[in-house]
């Protein structure tokens, strides 16, 4: 009796120590599979957070190209219509005088060496208005071209906006000698000596060169921020 009630003591506590380890393990297996659970949460936190932020990323990326081409595109668009204009102010400057200053040239000649001093008064009065008629004629063209410049400013940088300031000033400079230059060519001075025209001749070159340094300038800047974009 004794034996079979030592077997039985045994057995329950060796089925009590089964049942606590058994228990044991349970309960880490549990920990261990909300711990599994929670990481799992965690994970899938940080892979949305991460697609929401690479999908953030991608549309401003998007956008910044979106933004770039337009910005290049216009910028294109404003600087190809200026130097358009530049172009034709330059051309028109060529054309007004080798093909209006020539005749007024002539007609001016002509009436000088008839020798008549009322006659010759009378030309000289015609051929200073019609230099000033030429010199407000591209004034006038030059206006185009400065209206355009004003655009251009609203987007561009300071070195572009300096150089503007530059090729302006050597326009004006240009413009302004040329037409002392032609008005000196209606003086008794220039007449009597010729030669005196040289001063004159050397400061319009020295201006026109001047100008198309600034225009080269400008334009090499503008290509620089075009690739920049």
């Amino acid at each position: 009796m004794d034996v079979l009630f030592n077997i039985f003591c045994f057995a329950l506590g060796a089925l009590s120590i089964y049942l606590t380890a058994y228990l044991k393990i349970k309960g880490k297996n549990r920990a261990l599979i909300e711990d599994n659970r929670q990481l799992e949460e965690e994970k899938q936190k940080i892979v949305a957070k991460y697609r929401a932020e690479t999908e953030k990323i991608k549309k401003q990326h998007s956008l910044d190209i979106e933004k770039r081409k337009y910005q290049y595109e216009d910028k294109r668009l404003q600087f190809s219509k200026y130097f358009s204009l530049l172009d034709e102010f330059h051309g028109k400057c060529n054309s007004i005088f080798v093909e209006k200053f020539q005749p007024i040239m002539t007609e001016f000649l002509t009436a000088c060496l008839e020798g008549d001093e009322t006659n010759k008064n009378k030309a000289i009065v015609k051929y200073n208005q019609d230099v000033q008629s030429l010199v407000f004629e591209l004034n006038e063209e030059h206006l185009k071209v400065k209206t355009e410049q004003n655009s251009i400013r609203l987007i561009a940088s300071k070195e572009v906006d300096a150089l503007l300031d530059k090729l302006e000033i050597a326009v004006k400079n240009a413009t302004d000698a040329s037409t002392e230059m032609l008005r000196f060519m209606s003086t008794q001075e220039f007449w009597a000596d010729q030669t005196l025209i040289a001063p004159y001749q050397e400061k319009a070159t020295m201006f026109g060169q001047d100008v198309q340094h600034c225009h080269n300038a400008l334009k090499e800047q503008m290509k620089l921020e075009l690739n920049e974009i």
